[in-house]
């Protein structure tokens, strides 16, 4: 799916970060190798969307890790580096008056990966089935989709590892995100009797 017309940021890494150097070589990563912090950094911060280039302005600049800093950058170079949705993160906050608008295209496309993922499946006894993770102003959650017998269940985990962001808000977006995936993964019930 290709991305929105709207306004993005873009992480970029410091490259005379002296952790960088201390990756150099590096194989099986555990949080005791030498740089750890700036491999979970590359995998941490997203590509942000935006609804207006005021709001991407604001979000430009330093973060909570050293080596990170956000830039704008134009739909049209993403575009062309081979970006898609999916690579995407929401940049406004669930309390943003253009966090829903923003963030559809975004959740759309975790839903359907989830769902694609579960068909192919099949019908395992249980378990984990499939995994997304949705970045939303720099905190991350993760979708899981766990088997169970005959049922599907969902799990939503938030957590930020670097940015400073209240708990509650970690809390309500992932309740926020429960109920969205009740509301759009329960059968529908248009012409539905009662027992």
């Amino acid at each position: 799916m290709t991305l929105p017309a709207a306004f993005f940021t873009q992480p970029r890494f410091r490259a005379a970060s002296p952790d960088l150097a201390k990756l150099k070589g590096a194989t099986n990563l555990t949080l005791e190798t030498p740089g750890a912090r700036l491999a979970l950094a590359l995998d941490y911060y997203r590509v942000e969307v935006f609804k207006t280039e005021v709001d991407r302005d604001l979000a430009c600049g330093s973060t909570a890790h050293e080596d990170v800093r956000y830039f704008p950058i134009g739909r049209e170079e993403l575009i062309s580096a081979g970006n898609e949705i999916e690579s995407v993160g929401c940049g406004h906050t669930l309390d943003h008056p253009d966090f829903e608008q923003v963030f559809e295209p975004i959740f759309e496309s975790a839903l359907r990966y989830l769902v694609g993922e579960m068909i192919e499946t099949g019908r395992p006894k249980s378990g984990p089935v499939a995994t997304a993770v949705i970045s939303i102003a720099r905190a991350r959650y993760t979708i899981t989709v766990v088997a169970a017998e005959d049922w599907f269940n969902f799990s939503v985990a938030g957590i930020c590892l670097f940015e400073q962001i209240e708990p509650d808000l970690l809390e309500r977006t992932s309740r926020y995100l429960e109920e969205q995936l009740i509301l759009r993964m329960s059968p529908p019930t248009r012409n539905a009797k009662p027992n």
